[in-house]
């Protein structure tokens, strides 16, 4: 049931990706900037995954790590809340002939959810859309759906606690990620800081285990941190 106090995760804050042209330029900047093979070895080794596995992962995008999970898990559910990430998610999946991953309309607070418990959570680069009370709410449904010992893996941009000069820090970040990535994605990044939901660490950290989670692994660079998380 959703209430009148709910918060709408189908509003998107920073780019419009119910813009067909925008789904195509992220999907061609991502394939230049991440090594899609690589993160899905990351994630199966995180999560302990194996041909057995069935795998959900919230905020899919264009599909890329949902298809790269499917070649060595026995499903993937993905989910995004824009309709034109999953329609061009899904068109890829039947150009490559991919047929054990189920794409479905769902955030974090509302739509798909599985059935029967799975075996791991995937989410990166989504959850910092949502304030940190809805944060806490996401995390918590995520660990009513994950078996025991089941775990969750969550990549975002999270800001470190330790840092004394936030000017100076975003202002050598911003500069690093201009020189390998471009203009445009440091003015995104901006944008990102200025508008989107990233949290502290220690905040984000508390609202993981208050929801039923352990961290098991931790890695940062810069403000992009990795969570390996047990139920």
């Amino acid at each position: 049931m959703k209430h009148l106090w709910q918060y709408d995760e189908t509003i998107q804050i920073g780019t419009d990706y119910s813009d067909p042209k925008e789904v195509n330029a992220y999907d061609q900047r991502m394939q230049k900037m991440r090594d899609v093979s690589a993160e899905a070895k990351d994630i199966q080794r995180a999560l302990s995954l194996s041909s057995h596995s069935v795998v959900w992962e919230i905020g899919t995008g264009t599909g890329e790590c949902a298809l790269a999970l499917a070649a060595t898990v026995k499903q993937v559910y993905a989910t995004d809340v824009s309709s034109t990430m999953l329609e061009y998610a899904h068109n890829k999946a039947k150009q490559r002939h991919v047929s054990n991953v189920v794409f479905e309309k769902g955030g974090f607070l509302t739509g798909f959810r599985p059935l029967n418990p799975v075996d791991g959570v995937v989410t990166q680069l989504a959850l910092h859309h949502l304030p940190d009370f809805w944060k806490f709410r996401a995390l918590t449904i995520i660990a009513s759906v994950l078996r025991p010992n089941g775990r969750l893996y969550l990549r975002d941009v999270v800001f470190p606690s330790s840092t004394g000069d936030y000017d100076t820090f975003f202002r050598m970040v911003i500069d690093e990620i201009r020189s390998f990535a471009g203009d445009d994605v440091a003015q995104q990044t901006m944008q990102h800081i200025k508008t989107e939901y990233s949290t502290l660490d220690w905040i984000l950290e508390g609202m993981i285990t208050r929801s039923g989670l352990k961290i098991v692994e931790k890695t940062d660079k810069g403000f992009l941190s990795v969570y390996v998380c047990e139920k």
